[in-house]
């Protein structure tokens, strides 16, 4: 369920979600790209279209591959979420394909600019913008977004009711 994306300005990395028949990613990997090229371990490389951005979420969704089936992954539910709860990051950083990295949830509902973000201490780099936040459960509970740079460790994740409530066709 983990797809990596390309455009001409750059890599990322996203995910899968059965229950919308999406691939989810952020708004700064598509970067104004109408079509991006995708590639996952269950297929080789395809154009994709991108089919809605949100970027006051810094969220993009894109046509999910035809004739593929690709795995089902679960959300996870954000009020049973809590400040220190182990997470996996998953994502493709520096073009080092299918890296997870392990953390903590260093605070649950921390705001930044208006936004409420997941602050973790899981290492993400440049490439995994984009990735899955997973809880131990194997859920994912966050979209990977960004770092603050020359901090140790300082990455946020949109947390998966905001990628829920900015899809625009779910009511």
């Amino acid at each position: 369920a983990i797809i990596q994306i390309a455009t001409a300005g750059g890599t990322g990395t996203g995910f899968y979600v059965k229950e919308f028949d999406i691939i989810v990613t952020n708004d700064h990997v598509v970067a104004d790209s109408s079509e991006v090229t995708i590639a996952g371990k269950a297929f080789d490389k395809a154009l994709s279209r991108v089919w809605y951005t949100d970027r006051k979420h810094d969220l993009a969704f894109l046509e999910a591959p035809k004739n593929i089936e690709l795995p089902e992954v679960k959300l996870g539910r954000y009020e049973e979420m809590k400040d220190g709860d182990a997470v996996v990051a998953i994502g493709h950083p520096y073009g080092l394909n299918y890296t997870a990295t392990q953390g903590v949830i260093s605070k649950v509902d921390r705001i930044r600019e208006g936004l409420k973000y997941i602050q973790i201490d899981a290492a993400i780099n440049p490439g995994n913008s984009g990735g899955p936040l997973v809880n131990m459960r194997g859920e994912i509970i966050g979209v990977n977004s960004f770092i603050i740079r020359g901090g140790d460790n300082l990455g946020f994740a949109l947390p998966v009711p905001v990628m829920s409530g900015a899809v625009p066709w779910q009511g």
